[in-house]
């Protein structure tokens, strides 16, 4: 959470006598408790505070170690509303599957709409590095259906 946002709500909390304010966002938990004058911010692991107009807020954050590669990939979107197809049949091997090498124009899975059937085909050359979505699962437009790795 911004340090800017956590100053504007401990500013909020003054100025409206209120004594505690608990809010969450996303996997952070925030709460603010004003003690004689002073607001107190709460949280877990790490703390930082803060000092402004006698306000002390103290922002103790979650430590979390995260090692991601880098992939720069083609995030190739469902343009329509439907349920989405991996494999030509049931019981068919899916089109492309992570790691599959595609040209553009190849299938890449179905996208099932008011009982028509629309191939959906790459954009690009490249990778598949991922498939966000399941066989059968219903996507809305823009949802991202593969991501390719475009070829240099």
């Amino acid at each position: 959470m911004e340090t800017k946002k956590v100053a504007e709500l401990a500013k909020i909390l003054k100025q409206n006598r209120l004594t505690k304010l608990d809010l969450t966002e996303g996997d952070v938990r925030l709460v603010l408790e004003a003690n004689g004058g002073k607001v107190f911010l709460q949280e877990e692991a790490k703390e930082t505070q803060i000092f402004a107009e006698e306000t002390i807020v103290t922002v103790e954050e979650k430590e979390t170690v995260t090692v991601a590669e880098v992939v720069t990939a083609y995030e190739q979107k469902s343009p329509l509303v439907g349920t989405v197809y991996l494999a030509p049949q049931a019981g068919a091997a899916p089109y492309v599957k992570a790691g599959d090498k595609v040209k553009k124009g190849d299938p890449v899975c179905i996208v099932e709409s008011m009982k028509m059937f629309n191939t959906i085909e790459a954009e690009k050359d490249g990778e598949i590095v991922e498939i966000p979505v399941d066989n059968g699962q219903i996507v809305e437009f823009g949802q991202v259906l593969v991501r390719i790795r475009e070829e240099a």
